[in-house]
């Protein structure tokens, strides 16, 4: 795990973390607030970037032992029921990344997860593991010494007001991230979010880290469902004068991924299309299981095999298998 960086006011990061309801109070005074510094790089599935960001803090508990607040940003449209197992398995990695960084070490550090939650219907289960497993509750806690449970932090941010979020005490890029999800499936949200994040924005320096963390807020807010000029309007006056290229740069960029993500789509289509094809011209029909492996398959590489073993194959058995 590389060198961490103090952020700025990061000890009021993690005191509105800890304010959840869902953090154990016992847990607050066993943290040293003041040593908390956050860590680059992501432990995020590449695939999954879009709907989720992470931010890793390092702090130093009471007793001088190292611990870790894992932060997920979670700005998916739908619910995700199995998002606790995910938030597991980004929690193993930072231990696993600990364990390598750390060869002689026989001891792992404690994380506490935390999910900031914006979805357009709000947080559905309690927030652990257990929620996912398919048991009765006797059976879970009957087991329970031997199940991990994994409970972790939730902030749902979906249910709150702006007034309510503004109030929260935290450093400035923590504040536009939360801003950005809150108002991102609403033009009014937005609307009435700006001046407050043109505020904020207006005491950052603009160094890259900022302007690329920037940069990912516009593409993420132009990326909703809502007028993409108007949101670009109010986005050039939460920039300024001197981010309107930022902006721009941020729209130019999610243009150009839907462009590749219409080739890409057209390519496959073309190939199922292709498929279809000679199976008609060789009279061989698919049963509605095979049908439905081709409609929903997006890897251009099988449709192609496919494609070549129809051209010979005597039934759906030879193509697929």
């Amino acid at each position: 795990m590389t060198r961490c960086s103090r952020p700025p006011s990061g000890s009021r990061t993690l005191r509105a973390v800890s304010s959840s309801s869902s953090f154990r109070p016992r847990s607050r005074p066993t943290l040293d607030l003041a040593s908390l510094e956050v860590c680059p790089g992501s432990f995020v599935d590449e695939e999954l970037r879009v709907a989720h960001t992470d931010l890793l803090y390092t702090v130093r508990t009471t007793a001088n032992q190292v611990a870790f607040v894992y932060v997920l940003f979670e700005h998916q449209s739908s619910f995700d029921a199995t998002m606790p197992l995910r938030l597991l398995r980004y929690v193993v990695r930072i231990w696993e990344t600990w364990l390598r960084n750390h060869s002689g070490s026989s001891k792992l550090p404690l994380v506490i997860p935390v999910i900031m939650h914006h979805g357009a219907s709000g947080w559905r289960v309690a927030p652990e593991l257990a929620s996912i497993l398919d048991a009765d509750p006797e059976l879970l806690e009957a087991t329970r010494p031997y199940v991990p449970h994994f409970q972790f932090v939730l902030d749902d941010l979906e249910a709150l007001s702006l007034d309510a979020l503004s109030s929260r005490v935290l450093h400035a890029l923590g504040r536009l991230v939360q801003l950005a999800m809150w108002s991102s499936r609403s033009l009014a949200r937005l609307q009435e979010a700006a001046p407050l994040m043109q505020e904020i924005r207006a005491t950052l320096t603009r160094d890259e880290r900022t302007r690329a963390l920037l940069m990912q807020l516009y593409a993420y807010l132009f990326s909703a469902d809502v007028d993409a000029d108007q949101v670009r309007t109010i986005l050039l006056g939460v920039a300024g004068p001197e981010g309107r290229e930022d902006v721009m740069t941020a729209a130019e960029q999610l243009r150009e991924q839907g462009r590749a993500e219409g080739r890409a789509e057209g390519q496959l289509a073309a190939l199922r299309s292709a498929l279809d094809d000679v199976l008609a011209a060789r009279s061989l029909t698919l049963s509605d299981l095979a049908r439905t492996r081709v409609t929903s398959c997006t890897d251009g590489v099988l449709l192609s095999h496919w494609l070549r073993r129809a051209a010979t194959a005597t039934s759906e058995t030879e193509i697929f298998s």
